[in-house]
């Protein structure tokens, strides 16, 4: 058993360093694009990428690092390779002009980005955070709630917050990041989408096998 684990530790380990070699692979390729060392075209900023892509890494990296203190496992690879997905994708949106291309593509965008930051933090809250209040009536069905509002509520605090990036960036930059009048109501309302489809997927795994954690 213990052969077992350890097996499986190693291939756990391979594809979280992979996630965080494109990470790295991504913010070092953005930021000598805005330095200018390198000059490739771009749809919108490099310094939005390399906001976003940094900011995610660093709080996926302290999650990760947290989660080793409190439970001495290393954080499920699957937020690694979700989260990787989700910054892949709005990257690539603005390298190969999707966004442009493709009017549906920033709407799932924010849908998929959304939905994988509400879930990574309803992991992260429901595997050991939550374990901090002791309130009598906070059940096990209390316990999974107040974890999917914290995480619901929080991702959509960060989606906001995204869209004030954005505008101060325009103001600041003179860019063109916020968009047309109503793309930043769009916006929120597919982020609003995207995490309501993530509680209603963990209410649904719930109901069917009654685990709290949907990441073990």
């Amino acid at each position: 058993m213990n052969i077992f684990n350890h097996r499986q530790e190693k291939a756990d380990l391979i594809v979280i360093n992979f996630a965080r070699l494109l990470f790295a692979g991504l913010i070092i390729f953005e930021s000598l694009n805005v330095v200018k060392i390198l000059q490739f075209n771009l749809q919108y900023t490099w310094l939005g990428l390399v906001i976003t892509a940094v900011v995610l890494f660093a709080l996926l990296e302290f999650t990760a690092y947290k989660y080793k203190q409190l439970k001495g496992d290393y954080l499920h690879w699957s937020i690694w390779l979700i989260v990787a997905a989700g910054l892949s994708l709005d990257a690539a949106g603005d390298f190969f002009y999707f966004y442009g291309k493709y009017t549906w593509w920033d709407q799932a965008v924010h849908f998929f980005v959304s939905a994988v930051i509400c879930f990574t933090l309803f992991t992260v809250i429901s595997a050991f955070w939550i374990d901090k209040f002791k309130f009598s009536l906070l059940l096990k069905t209390g316990r999974l709630k107040l974890s999917l509002f914290l995480a619901a509520t929080s991702a959509m605090s960060l989606s906001a917050l995204y869209e004030i990036e954005e505008y101060l960036e325009d103001v600041f930059f003179l860019t063109n990041r916020v968009g047309p009048g109503t793309d930043t109501s769009n916006d929120l309302v597919c982020n609003f989408s995207g995490i309501l489809t993530t509680v209603i997927f963990i209410s649904v795994y719930y109901l069917i096998t009654h685990k709290r954690k949907v990441v073990e």
